[in-house]
């Protein structure tokens, strides 16, 4: 199964608004075949794994392995076949599956209809980390909403930008970790604000061939980004209230970004002009079938969302430096505080060489878990 869960990986980034799935066939010990989803549209892990065993072993063979799948086997036809009919055609007998379908519709039909047919089928082999694989399709198919991840880079006393504007808060290593992210979710979502000060890019930067750039959505309630902002292109979404002026709109349409309008938030029966109604956006973002954001700051919007209880997971990048008052904090007043629920803590190890007194001359810690508010 972790083989399994390996190969499930190699499609992050390409499969959109399916989930990651990896299949392996093994006997006796030896794997006779291995397969993940690769692109949304294309063919799913189980029928990749068992095209390539039958063009090597007979179908004996083939009946006589063992199938390993992060997920329940699909029942239902969509862009490709169901997986199921394949499965039973093979002969094999049988079946370890990861974790179950989170679809409501789908959960646990493959099973049964298995086992109607006397296949061996256990569920929940390393269900912890299948289920971690498909965490952002899970709730996309429960609530038609985007999963949320925060994005946090920041010193040991909270604080997310450096004194020196120039210089990274974090090492080499954990930007790179952060590219992975984005190359993983469908979309990167952050404030004006931090565009106007970074003009960022807002792209995944990765080596190999192979890379996804997210789209970009930028909350910008005025529409006061720049035209010439990096960030912009026909991958980005501005986010602004209603009510905008049209001169605006036309300088931020002709770079080729989408406007969205939204209401504003409301709150004991009074407008916030300056909030906007961010239900209403994750409502929008789940409809134009975006199942994944990373939100990547800065302070208010945190605190947004954060207030909102609105922030799935974290994860928070921690560099041993302290910034002190004139830096900006990770949040402002919370309406809750937060815990992290199946935390994980990794150490993310300095560049061996680095120049010293750099961002890359310091081990950095990782700190990532769900959100739970109290």
């Amino acid at each position: 199964m972790h083989l399994a869960i390996a190969e499930a990986k190699k499609g992050s980034g390409f499969v959109q608004i399916n989930p990651l799935v990896g299949a392996v066939l093994e006997s006796n010990g030896k794997v006779l075949a291995k397969g993940y989803h690769s692109r949304f549209g294309g063919p799913h892990a189980e029928a990749i794994a068992l095209k390539k065993a039958v063009k090597k072993y007979s179908k004996q063979e083939i009946a006589r392995a063992n199938l390993y799948v992060t997920l329940e086997p699909c029942t239902r036809r969509g862009k490709t076949l169901p997986c199921l009919p394949s499965i039973k055609q093979s002969g094999i007998k049988n079946i370890f599956i990861g974790t179950l379908d989170p679809n409501p519709g789908e959960q646990g039909r493959s099973i049964r209809a298995l086992r109607r047919i006397g296949c061996s089928v256990k569920v929940g082999i390393e269900q912890e980390e299948c289920d971690y694989l498909i965490r952002t399709f899970r709730k996309w198919i429960t609530t038609k909403k985007p999963f949320l991840l925060g994005k946090v880079g920041m010193s040991l006393d909270g604080k997310v930008t450096h004194p020196d504007e120039k210089r990274y808060i974090t090492n080499t290593l954990a930007r790179d970790r952060v590219h992975k992210l984005r190359q993983e979710f469908d979309a990167i979502m952050l404030g004006v604000n931090t565009v106007i000060r970074d003009d960022p890019e807002l792209t995944t930067r990765l080596p190999g061939k192979r890379v996804s750039h997210p789209m970009k959505i930028i909350l910008d309630s005025r529409l006061r980004v720049p035209s010439k902002s990096k960030a912009l292109d026909y991958n980005t979404i501005v986010v602004c209230l209603e009510g905008v002026t049209m001169k605006r709109k036309r300088s931020v349409a002709n770079t080729g970004a989408t406007i969205l309008e939204l209401p504003p938030e409301e709150k004991r029966g009074k407008q916030l002009f300056e909030q906007m109604n961010m239900q209403v956006l994750m409502k929008e973002l789940g409809r134009r079938k975006i199942s994944s954001v990373v939100l990547e700051g800065g302070s208010y919007v945190f605190t947004t969302f954060i207030n909102r209880q609105a922030i799935d997971e974290f994860y928070i990048f921690t560099a041993p430096q302290l910034f002190g008052a004139t830096s900006l904090p990770f949040t402002y007043a919370l309406q809750y505080t937060v815990s992290l629920q199946n935390m994980k803590v990794e150490l993310i190890p300095a560049s061996k060489g680095a120049e010293v007194g750099t961002a890359d001359d310091a081990d950095n810690l990782l700190v990532r878990g769900y959100a739970k508010y109290n």
